[in-house]
């Protein structure tokens, strides 16, 4: 690597030319190191070790997976009892139920772009929170950006296929500003999980999810409880 050589040559003790070693033999093997850090990187952020799907039992893999599946039924069941306290509203405008998955998915999208962002830069030498504050600017800003030509998208569907403005306007303010506070939970999670010494890929997507699920829908009720009422 250092004299830029395109190959070795392969001799016996005799000095005799035997074989020649391409540096395609070198690159192909850093290559396939990489593919797999970035392979297990990606699991351990949805709470999967890869190695656990290869060579455990049925019962471990329950134990290193269930734990993290519970943020998100604790979540869901958040999320559930804040659309039960909020029926009333829902039954009177059913465009609130029928626009709640779209908004879910929005802030969901954007708070993994953000982790995934941050994870990145936590490897990287200097202050930890100076990182972080660096990257909630230039991710709020996206994420802001993100979330007005998203809302306006989804609130004039909303609008022009119902025809409720009110209701329609919901929908467009609670996913910019659900898209926003996604975003700062994607670099403020990983950030406080490496603050406390742990590994911040393990595990920070179902925590992140989690939380950005129930910020959501509180915006969302409470954009509608401001609005509609």
């Amino acid at each position: 690597v250092e004299h830029r050589l395109l190959a070795l040559p392969v001799v016996d003790a005799e000095g005799r030319l035997k074989a020649v070693a391409g540096v395609h033999l070198f690159t192909d093997e850093v290559f396939t190191v990489a593919r797999q850090r970035q392979l297990d990187h990606i699991f351990q952020m949805i709470g999967v070790h890869v190695a656990f799907g290869r060579r455990v039992s049925a019962w471990s893999g329950f134990r290193s997976r269930f734990p993290w599946l519970l943020c998100n039924i604790a979540s869901g069941l958040a999320c559930a009892f804040i659309a039960g306290a909020h029926e009333g509203l829902i039954g009177r405008f059913t465009l609130l139920a029928l626009f709640m998955a779209v908004v879910l998915a929005l802030a969901e999208s954007v708070s993994m772009q953000s982790m995934t962002v941050m994870l990145q830069g936590l490897d990287r030498e200097g202050n930890l929170w100076r990182r972080a504050w660096g990257t909630v600017r230039r991710e709020f800003l996206t994420a802001a950006l993100l979330g007005l030509g998203s809302g306006a998208l989804v609130g004039g569907t909303a609008w022009a296929w119902r025809g409720d403005i009110a209701a329609a306007a919901v929908v467009g303010l609670s996913i910019g500003l659900a898209m926003v506070t996604a975003c700062v939970l994607g670099v403020v999670f990983p950030t406080l999980v490496r603050a406390l010494r742990a590994d911040p890929k393990i595990a920070t997507g179902p925590l992140v999810l989690a939380a950005s699920d129930v910020a959501t829908l509180l915006f969302y009720f409470g954009a509608a409880e401001w609005l509609l009422r």
